[in-house]
């Protein structure tokens, strides 16, 4: 073994078939036994009879800056693009009438908060949440940069809305997958007796 940090290592050349592993850690699914953190990309796994439950407050800490981010980035790029590079943004449902930096504006703060709620059931109901909810946002966000192009488009600003909702839904995802990494709440380990 030749890595004390990792005492069992099938991969490793020393490692010998049929060797029982040392057992001087508890390994529970989702962890790593060297004391490492788990893979960020997912949850942790809880052991069977487990559910994962979520620290409610920090968890919606971390989605009300989700939606200010994505609420400026709305706001930017419709700013960027139509001031700087003087094309047209193709505006979301402009609800109140607001302009096109508000319409943008609201339209990432929607998503994020929508993403935020639809992460929050998926913990309560899937087995591997974060995996659900890259899916349903990298398609949500397919379809709404793909909406631009139909009908009769301006190829220009059909591009550029596209870019901007690609942006966002790239920009949700990756806050609130790191969001829920952080506030997943570990069941207790079982002593056995």
């Amino acid at each position: 073994m030749s890595d004390p940090q990792r005492p069992y290592d099938p991969y490793d050349p020393a490692y010998q078939p049929g060797a029982v592993p040392p057992h001087d850690y508890e390994h529970r699914p989702g962890t790593v036994p060297t004391g490492e953190p788990a893979d960020t990309w997912d949850a942790p796994v809880p052991a069977p009879g487990e559910s994962m439950r979520l620290d409610a407050g920090r968890f919606w800490a971390g989605a009300a800056a989700t939606v200010l981010v994505c609420t400026l980035i709305g706001f930017a790029a419709s700013v960027i693009i139509e001031q700087v590079f003087d094309l047209e943004l193709l505006s979301p449902p402009d609800l109140f009438d607001a302009g096109t930096s508000a319409s943008w504006a609201g339209a990432g703060a929607l998503f994020a908060l929508l993403a935020a709620i639809v992460l929050q059931l998926l913990v309560l109901a899937a087995p591997r949440p974060s995996m659900f909810f890259g899916w349903l946002v990298a398609l949500t966000a397919v379809i709404l940069a793909v909406l631009p192009f139909t009908g009769s488009p301006d190829g220009p600003s059909a591009v550029v809305t596209g870019v901007v909702w690609l942006a966002l839904g790239l920009a949700v995802w990756s806050m609130l997958t790191g969001v829920l990494s952080r506030t997943i709440v570990r069941p207790a380990p079982t002593v056995p007796r």
